[in-house]
């Protein structure tokens, strides 16, 4: 167990270290590195590491990504290296298939613990059409002075909620209905603001699916996140309409939803705009692709909050204040959980879904 927890990373310079030494020592071969404009807390860069294993020319490519909601890119981190150095990829030996991985797409959000990038943009809300007119959210444009005010504090707080709740309809505030959750274009200091034009990682990701996916005939994607659900397990969302045929029943060691299937209902990645993982088909036209996500489950109480508290936290609050460090903490813990058992528990299912997946794809 203390070998496999140890793969996960306490800082963001350590996230990186540990991968790169992984990349060398797991049979990898590291690609670029591209730095942000802005950086981390310590006055650190903030970069965005690509690497590549298997063979150059392979007509499957299996993408890999960590950190699209920067805070979230710690535990795919740990995933990752934890894959590569029990060298996964030699137990396995999958047939003209290869592997791009893309470490810490937000590197920005990685460093500060944030979800958001540099801008408080929500890359997982950015990467729509920004020359079309963005998506309207009117319920997040009737309660936006509600779900981000300016207080964090009682009874101004119970009131805010109390509010969302009542027009929600609902018992409680909800703040992973569409009206939060679902993403908003109007305003740049609130939460889930999917931005104006394409973020910096965006533009990169685009570049780097461009470049390295050209020749494959199938490619497929598995975006890493974190987030509420039963503690220490795994939720893959697929949708594989393009992909020629239900390459969702390579998967057995993870729960599978199926994006055609969950379509109507509150956790459906396709009810919200500009994901990253379903811009493959624009980058990639008219090629077979099969388009992954995964939630490590990290508990269902004690985060409903936490997100509207960071997000006032960064834009009315002072970060490094005993608040700040505070609430940053709780942030932290709410999506890469402390406890050794939730790190082995996710790696070791990890390491089974890409087994499945580079299986899967092999055998096309």
């Amino acid at each position: 167990m203390d070998r496999i927890a140890g793969y996960f990373p306490a800082s963001s310079p350590a996230a990186r270290a540990k991968f790169l030494a992984a990349v060398q020592q797991g049979g990898a071969r590291l690609l670029s590195s591209h730095t942000n404009t802005a950086q981390g807390p310590h006055d650190e860069d903030c970069v965005t590491d690509v690497a590549w294993i298997g063979p150059q020319d392979a007509a499957k490519l299996l993408i890999l990504v960590s950190g699209t909601h920067g805070a979230e890119g710690y535990a795919g981190s740990g995933c990752h290296v934890a894959w590569l150095q029990e060298r996964w990829f030699e137990r396995v030996q999958p047939k003209d298939t290869a592997v791009l991985l893309i470490h810490a797409m937000n590197p920005h959000g990685f460093a500060w613990g944030r979800r958001v990038n540099e801008d408080n943009i929500d890359l997982n809300r950015n990467l729509i059409d920004h020359s079309r007119p963005r998506p309207e959210n009117p319920d997040y444009a009737a309660l936006a002075a509600h779900i981000d005010p300016p207080d964090w504090a009682e009874p101004g707080l119970s009131a805010h909620n109390r509010a969302i709740a009542q027009f929600l309809g609902g018992d409680n505030h909800d703040v992973m209905s569409k009206a939060v959750h679902g993403g908003q274009y109007m305003n740049p200091r609130g939460v889930f603001f999917g931005g104006t034009r394409p973020a910096w990682s965006n533009t990169l990701f685009r570049q780097l699916v461009a470049e390295h996916a050209a020749k494959a005939e199938h490619v497929a994607i598995i975006d890493y996140h974190t987030g509420g659900g039963v503690w220490g397990y795994c939720d893959l969302f697929i949708d594989d309409d393009h992909a020629g045929s239900q390459t969702r029943n390579w998967f057995s060691q993870v729960s599978v939803i199926s994006e055609d299937k969950a379509a109507h209902g509150k956790n459906a990645q396709s009810e919200t705009p500009g994901n990253l993982f379903y811009s493959l088909p624009e980058i990639l036209p008219g090629r077979r692709v099969t388009l992954c996500l995964v939630e490590l489950r990290t508990g269902e109480s004690g985060g409903h909050d936490i997100v509207r508290a960071e997000n006032w936290l960064f834009q009315h609050g002072d970060p490094k204040s005993a608040l700040g460090l505070e609430l940053r903490a709780r942030m932290l813990e709410r999506f890469y959980p402390a406890r050794r058992e939730w790190r082995v528990m996710v790696a070791y299912q990890s390491n089974a879904m890409l087994v499945e997946a580079l299986c899967g794809l092999s055998a096309l």
